[in-house]
């Protein structure tokens, strides 16, 4: 059995003694969602993960593949993700030995000549790009990835694992925040203020481009504060740096990955990671490749923790209270927001959701 010591965000979430299955978990939108970093899940590893208030077990096979499928085993209900192991392609029960695959179906019972039907665990949908895991949630077939579509050759590519940020917050108010150019002045000083140009907001996509507020101010601290940002999912943003006001379609040299998922209400992950194209093959500009990485890496991150302990602690209002400073793209994310909540619980969530634009 393949084990580690849990990772910090972890045991934060262990000492905050979730008790699952006892708070139903509100609306949550469509979409891929981080489950964790590839680089925090070796080969022959299974990790108890909680998302959308369910707990599951995430493994990793000895060929390399991923599995996330219910933690209470089928049989007694022992909890997989911490007494089980992984045994070549399966996942196997710490308690009886019973055998599931990836897709939870229970492939092996010892001593039994027959597997009862109902031996299966459920699963969700799981993916790998861009040094993330990601899982699925929501009703249709998974959808690609697109935004994150650069970053499949591994070849060419630095995947750099950010931080994970445990927030005492619902969903949409960590989300939201990298919609709003407003603060940017103020929490990341760039020197002069920001705003954001919408671009596109239809279906499941949205994008905007953050600039300068000044058409003028077009240098800030000798570089170009031109920004993409463009939703993977609603929880998933993707940024990349432009050269100017419009987007340059070239495939971007370093990319910033900012994803949510929702763990119980009242309790959300935040994460960030950096996708960095190398300058060339490592066996010529190895040293080159991880000198750049690193430099962005803790450009990046000094930058980020400017947000740490606003996301952490923030809670929504009942009522927001907007002012002139305040672009439309919160707004814009809002709708888009609520248009990718299942269609079960769309209606019931558009009021309480609503309330708050």
């Amino acid at each position: 059995m393949t084990r580690r010591r849990p990772r910090p965000y972890d045991r934060e979430l262990q000492n905050l003694r979730l008790h699952v299955g006892h708070e139903r978990q509100g609306p949550v939108p469509v979409g891929w969602y981080f489950a964790r970093f590839s680089r925090h899940l070796r080969r022959g590893e299974v990790v108890p993960v909680t998302y959308m208030a369910q707990e599951y077990a995430l493994f990793r096979t000895r060929g390399g593949q991923l599995g996330m499928i219910d933690s209470q085993c089928c049989h007694m209900g022992a909890d997989l993700g911490r007494c089980g192991r992984v045994s070549e392609e399966r996942l196997v029960c710490g308690f009886h030995a019973w055998e599931f695959d990836r897709d939870g179906t229970c492939r092996k019972i010892p001593g039994a000549g027959r597997i009862p039907s109902r031996a299966a665990q459920r699963s969700v949908p799981v993916t790998e790009l861009g040094g993330i895991i990601w899982f699925w949630h929501g009703s249709p077939a998974p959808e690609p990835l697109d935004e994150l579509d650069f970053a499949e050759d591994r070849r060419r590519h630095l995947y750099l694992a950010g931080e994970v940020l445990v927030c005492h917050a619902d969903l949409l108010p960590i989300g939201e925040h990298v919609t709003d150019a407003s603060h940017w002045a103020y929490t990341h000083s760039p020197g002069r203020p920001m705003t954001s140009v919408q671009l596109r907001d239809e279906g499941r996509r949205f994008s905007f481009l953050i600039q300068p507020a000044d058409a003028d101010d077009t240098r800030i601290y000798h570089f170009r504060p031109y920004t993409l940002i463009s939703m993977a999912s609603p929880t998933t943003a993707v940024a990349v740096p432009q050269p100017g006001p419009r987007p340059d379609g070239k495939p971007p040299r370093m990319a910033f990955v900012a994803a949510v998922s929702p763990v119980r209400p009242g309790v959300t992950l935040a994460t960030w990671s950096l996708v960095v194209r190398k300058f060339g093959p490592d066996w010529l500009l190895w040293p080159a490749n991880r000198l750049w990485a690193a430099f962005l890496w803790r450009l990046v991150r000094r930058n980020h923790h400017a947000d740490f302990d606003i996301l952490r602690w923030m809670r929504p209002v009942a009522k927001d209270l907007w002012s002139v400073a305040d672009g439309p793209t919160v707004r814009a994310y809002r709708r888009f927001y609520r248009r990718n909540l299942p269609p079960a619980m769309e209606e019931g969530a558009e009021e309480r959701v609503s309330g708050m634009s």
